[in-house]
């Protein structure tokens, strides 16, 4: 809320925020079946992310002009129509080069849409928009979309590289569509990468601690690419073995794993970051503040999950879950995990970072005539 004050404070700011966040959520989302609502308007919606990320991240809503000079609501809304906008048109490149033009939108070309999310974090929050932002003199237009072309560049290389989807074979899209033949299995790879998301985010509450008490005393640390670096290697051997311990020795479902593990846990994330601001623990030191934060989220996690799942059999019936025949496969967990990050992160990004929980905060007070 960089440009609100007033109107109300947390937690109550947080928590009415994410009521109204739920009302709009779950009003879009009764529009649409289950098969509508995983295909298309998911796919429709998660194109949209990168460029929110960009928009909020770093613009800080204060750009394209004449986002700075704007007024809630209309800079809120203008943002995402820029958003909506850019969103139709990587979707309508997407289907193209990576879907084929098979439609409805087909795992492939979902999943990578899902890794132009996770690549866009990564860039933005890891590599701090590097190498775009290290050219000096360098302009918002040039650090914020070179990120997202880089991002996307990136998601589709380690798409092409790590995701194997052999076992579709059979399905009537494969021949026309051609999805890559990686080095893993395909749901394997999300679920690692996905986790690598969850690591990030939980990292972000930390404050990157201990990697930034380290880099106070040795500054070299903190700067670009050497950060990204050793940031993106930890955070690769940690999502590894938190995979490797509920797939491999528990023996959890790669897929079910995806949803109630780092799904349900980079959903809570955003709650504590963008909703609640990191409160109850604002002015708590590290690492207690991000260890309190992060039990918060496993917490909001668990309960997310059920909350969703009532919500899914209030308006779509009671789906099938797990690896049953085709064609439904893993239906509820497509349902809970759209609705999740393909619907409510969206509108959390646009309602935090675009209308700065516009009308439940007031706008700054003008400055006084001299």
């Amino acid at each position: 809320m960089s440009n609100e004050q007033g109107g109300l404070k947390q937690p109550f700011l947080g928590i009415m925020g994410f009521i109204v966040v739920l009302f709009i959520t779950f009003g879009i989302v009764t529009w649409f079946g289950p098969v509508s609502l995983i295909a298309w308007a998911g796919e429709l919606s998660m194109c949209c992310i990168p460029f929110m990320i960009i928009a909020g991240m770093v613009w800080g809503g204060n750009y394209p002009a004449p986002a700075a000079s704007l007024s809630q609501p209309l800079k809120g809304l203008y943002l995402l129509l820029l958003s909506m906008i850019v969103g139709a048109l990587v979707a309508g490149w997407s289907i193209k080069t990576v879907g084929g033009f098979a439609t409805p939108p087909t795992p492939p070309l979902i999943f990578f849409t899902i890794m132009s999310v996770i690549m866009t974090f990564w860039c933005v929050v890891v590599w701090g928009c590097w190498p775009a932002a290290g050219i000096k003199g360098n302009h918002p237009a040039f650090v914020g979309f070179g990120t997202l072309i880089i991002s996307y560049a990136l998601a589709f290389v380690l798409w092409k590289l790590l995701f194997n989807f052999d076992f579709m074979k059979d399905a009537p899209f494969y021949n026309a569509v051609m999805p890559p033949s990686g080095a893993f299995f395909a749901f394997s790879s999300l679920a690692f990468f996905l986790t690598c998301l969850a690591v990030i985010l939980a990292w972000v509450e930390l404050d990157f601690w201990p990697l930034s008490a380290m880099a106070a005393k040795a500054p070299a640390l903190a700067k670009q690419p050497l950060w990204g670096i050793i940031v993106s290697i930890v955070v690769c051997v940690v999502a590894y073995i938190v995979k490797m311990i509920f797939v491999d020795k528990m023996g959890m479902d790669v897929f079910v794993y995806s949803l109630k593990v780092p799904i349900c846990i980079i959903f809570g994330e955003f709650i504590m970051l963008l909703m609640m601001q990191t409160w109850p623990v604002q002015t708590v030191k590290q690492p207690v503040k991000g260890i309190v934060l992060i039990i918060l989220n496993i917490i909001l996690a668990l309960v997310m999950y059920q909350l969703y799942h009532y919500f899914m059999v209030s308006i779509a019936g009671q789906l099938p879950g797990g690896p049953v025949p085709p064609p439904d496969t893993y239906v509820k967990e497509l349902w809970i995990a759209t609705a999740l990050l393909g619907f409510t992160f969206p509108v959390i990004a646009s309602y935090t970072g675009f209308f700065n929980f516009w009308p439940l905060s007031e706008p700054k007070p003008e400055a006084p005539q001299q």
